[in-house]
């Protein structure tokens, strides 16, 4: 059992980093992954390593071709669109959700990353308000104690952040965008989940008018 356990959160380890490296482009679209040089690198056996490439391969990240190699999946922006479509009702769930059940420590935390927001240099800092923006709705999903949403939002999540990662993308409407995340937060501190779910819904309804214009046909 000890040993089962120890293979699992290797796998789990292996499984979050290769994810962050793939989301924030470290590994690039088109690249090869090498299963021999992860099992150095990570100090494990071949199973830990094939299982967390597995659960990659589950959210559409890598693709594995048997007898041919393992590769960082290509982005597809059909894809991004609809998983944009899917988040702006679920997020909009989350957040009403948030209202009733975030504790105080949650909502701390979305005002800290409000307060970071105003100190971006929005052009110089992207890769950060990319990653704030990212952090901002996922204290919202955790906060809405469902596992069942949490984890379609997440896996949604990893299509639109590497997306957004890999056209640098600088917001276009900033002072909106601020604005925006503070109705959020303090819908959510009032508990209010009428608000908390229609500011959300309008935030990421923006945001996809946004992209659509400048990247979807």
């Amino acid at each position: 059992m000890m040993r089962d356990e120890a293979v699992k959160q290797a796998n789990n380890v292996i499984f979050e980093v290769l994810k962050k490296r793939i989301i924030e482009l470290e590994m690039k679209p088109g690249d090869v992954i090498n299963e021999k040089d992860l099992i150095v690198e990570f100090g494990v056996s071949r199973t830990p390593v094939r299982e967390a490439l597995i659960k990659l391969s589950q959210i559409d990240l890598v693709e594995i071709r048997p007898r041919v190699g393992t590769f960082v999946t290509q982005i597809d922006l059909a894809t991004v669109k609809s998983a944009y479509e899917v988040k702006k009702n679920l997020e909009g769930l989350a957040a009403e959700l948030a209202a009733k059940r975030a504790t105080t420590e949650e909502i701390l935390a979305l005002y800290d990353i409000i307060e970071r927001f105003s100190k971006y240099d929005i052009v110089k800092d992207y890769k950060l308000c990319i990653e704030d923006d990212q952090n901002f709705h996922e204290i919202i999903r955790k906060a809405s104690r469902n596992e069942i949403l949490i984890d379609v939002l997440d896996n949604l999540n990893t299509k639109t952040a590497r997306f957004l990662q890999s056209i640098q993308y600088v917001i276009e409407n900033f002072e909106w965008f601020f604005e925006s995340l503070q109705d959020i937060a303090t819908a959510i501190k009032e508990k209010n989940t009428e608000e908390a779910r229609k500011h959300t819904e309008e935030h990421t309804r923006r945001f996809l008018e946004e992209l659509s214009r400048n990247f979807f046909s």
